[in-house]
């Protein structure tokens, strides 16, 4: 027991020195990663009617909505960022997501204190891995119960990133995190009928994490035991759960390291796939008209019945579907995220290419890597037989993205919404985070003037 206490204890004794170097570059690297993510999520319409309730309802202009010309309060500007950044499936995982529910609450209390980067780096450190520790400590929390991950546990990470920046004693954090579980909510129904409420679970948890470390730093207690306790979140959310993962090394062993982000606008089970067609089309163009079998097999983790649809009625549906999104790949250049849209949604050419994809599970496909679930692509195009097996795919943990790698993606994915002196401007400001002052100087890059 005490499980919430040892966190709340490492949160708040958890100093910029004791971050590893390496952990300290890859925090950047997530930090880019997410603002192109982001940026993508302007150019989306559910995320920009999300968006637009949010400034209809007001706010203290206090922090910044990334890509917009207006502010608002910091809870609604983290949740509107929140949103912006889990809007198009291309957002860093590491931590579950913590990138949509964690930096959204940090950036707009940094941008509201002028606080400096060292004191981002520090807090987004120990949000994330609150994050990753509640999120892989429970069990069957999506599989089983039905509960979306970053929507669960996701307010525990904000508030955790919130109380460090606020300087929080292990009490005061103690309260947050008790707070921040009355607050754990978001069903993974999407994932059979549609909706947008997907998009709505990352910019939530931020804004009700932020919320918790607000409330607590104002008095209100929260329980000691909400994580641990006879009805704390492992007994609400998870079967049960293997809590001595929890804390584990904790302060020792960093579970965010190595990192895991996408090099592609879809689900993380479908990454290697998408990589291997890509891979494939370079040495072997395809006519996708041509195309007369496909054949996926590999484990039975990345075509589960959740991401197996055929007939998605929206874009979320299909970049949740590996055989649409195996001929969404077959179809298209998915090096640039844009292409997965309604048009390609509605090509009747992908959705009979999707129909007919075979999927043939492989239970002996082990998932020894973190982060990547082997499969072998089979496609017969104009009486030609092209086989290929998949490999980590960039940015997973067995093959993370180095600064530069991370640089080049980011500039991909801003160029058709920044000009380049803005996207060379975010890229130079992110790679000096640790030593800059002023954060402000960052989120007025990153807003429209």
């Amino acid at each position: 027991m005490n499980e919430t206490r040892m966190l709340a204890r490492f949160v708040a004794e958890t100093t910029f020195a004791d971050l590893p170097g390496r952990l300290v570059e890859n925090l950047k690297i997530t930090v880019l990663d997410t603002f192109g993510a982001a940026l993508v999520g302007t150019r989306q319409p559910w995320a920009q009617r999300i968006v637009a309730v949010g400034r209809a309802l007001g706010g203290a202009p206090e922090a910044s909505v990334i890509h917009e010309g207006w502010r608002t309060d910091i809870a609604r500007a983290a949740f509107a960022n929140g949103v912006l950044i889990g809007a198009f499936e291309c957002e860093p995982l590491t931590g579950s997501h913590a990138s949509g529910t964690v930096l959204p609450a940090a950036l707009a209390v940094c941008e509201l204190e002028r606080l400096a980067g060292v004191e981002l780096l520090t807090a987004l450190a120990v949000g994330f891995e609150v994050s990753a520790r509640i999120a892989r400590t429970a069990v069957g929390l999506e599989t089983v119960r039905g509960f979306h991950n970053p929507g669960t546990q996701g307010p525990f990470g904000a508030a955790a990133a919130v109380g460090k920046l606020y300087g929080f004693d292990a009490e005061r954090l103690t309260d947050a995190l008790g707070i921040a579980g009355s607050s754990s909510a978001g069903l993974l129904e999407f994932a059979w009928s549609g909706g947008d409420t997907k998009r709505l679970h990352l910019g939530r948890a931020a804004q009700l994490g932020l919320e918790a470390a607000l409330l607590a730093r104002a008095g209100v207690r929260g329980p000691a035991t909400v994580l641990e306790g006879r009805s704390g979140y492992f007994t609400a959310f998870s079967t049960p759960p293997k809590l001595d993962r929890l804390v584990d090394g904790l302060g020792v062993e960093w579970a965010i390291e190595p990192p895991s982000l996408k090099s592609y606008a879809t689900h993380v089970t479908q990454q290697a796939v998408v990589q291997a067609i890509q891979e494939l089309k370079r040495d072997h163009p395809l006519a996708p008209r041509a195309i007369t079998r496909v054949v996926i097999t590999g484990a039975p983790r990345i075509m589960e019945e959740r991401h197996a649809g055929r007939e998605p009625e929206d874009v979320l549906g299909g970049q949740y579907s590996l055989p649409f999104t195996t001929a969404v790949a077959l179809t298209r250049d998915m090096a640039d995220p844009l292409v997965y849209d309604l048009e390609a949604v509605r090509d009747p050419i992908v959705r009979d290419l999707a129909r007919r994809i075979e999927l043939v599970p492989d239970a002996g496909a082990a998932h020894e890597t973190p982060g990547f679930w082997p499969a072998e692509i089979v496609v017969e195009c104009g009486g030609r037989r092209h086989a290929v097996r998949t490999r980590p795919h960039k940015g997973s943990p067995a093959n993370p993205f180095t600064w530069e790698e991370a640089a080049e993606k980011f500039r991909r994915y801003a160029a058709s919404i920044l000009d380049p002196s803005r996207v060379e401007a975010i890229v130079g400001a992110v790679d000096g985070l640790e030593r800059t002052p002023d954060l402000s100087g960052l989120v007025r890059i990153l807003v429209r003037t």
